[in-house]
């Protein structure tokens, strides 16, 4: 059950609410348009476009399009965190809606509960970081690293 508080949205809190909400629907919307125009070529990494080594969003577009045509499976195999960040920018969007049509705020939400559980955000990075390793050290393993990173430091 959702739970409103007694004041009312002030405008400030409205546009924030608005920005919010176009932040959080852009790639949802972005993936469903991509996936019936292709992805456009601004949307390249340009970390591995210039160097040859995946950045550690590489794979989040392809993951959030094929969560979009419904392939969880897919979307898995492009980046483990993509149908999670999918999940959580649908729910904020959808919080960030209900709150500017009651012109109220919620006073709980799953990311206010989330964020007093969890004691140190940096675990979250160390986590994410450590998926990063294992990607490269598995594109390394497959031959699909087809720049070894030590070349770029010993051209001339």
């Amino acid at each position: 059950m959702l739970r409103f508080s007694d004041a009312v949205l002030s405008r400030q809190e409205r546009l924030s609410r608005w920005g919010f909400l176009g932040l959080t629907t852009a790639p949802l919307v972005g993936a469903a348009l991509f996936n019936h125009t292709g992805t456009p070529p601004f949307l390249l990494c340009p970390l591995r476009a210039t160097t040859g080594i995946p950045c550690p969003g590489c794979g989040l577009t392809r993951s959030f399009m094929a969560i979009a045509r419904g392939n969880v499976e897919d979307a898995l195999r492009m980046h483990l965190f993509g149908p999670v960040l999918f999940l959580a920018f649908a729910v904020a969007a959808i919080l960030m809606a209900i709150e500017l049509r009651t012109g109220r705020r919620l006073r709980h939400t799953p990311f206010r509960y989330i964020n007093e559980r969890i004691q140190n955000w940096g675990w979250l990075g160390v986590i994410y970081l450590g998926y990063y390793g294992l990607r490269l050290y598995s594109l390394f393993q497959t031959g699909e690293f087809y720049i070894n990173p030590l070349n770029i430091f010993l051209r001339s």
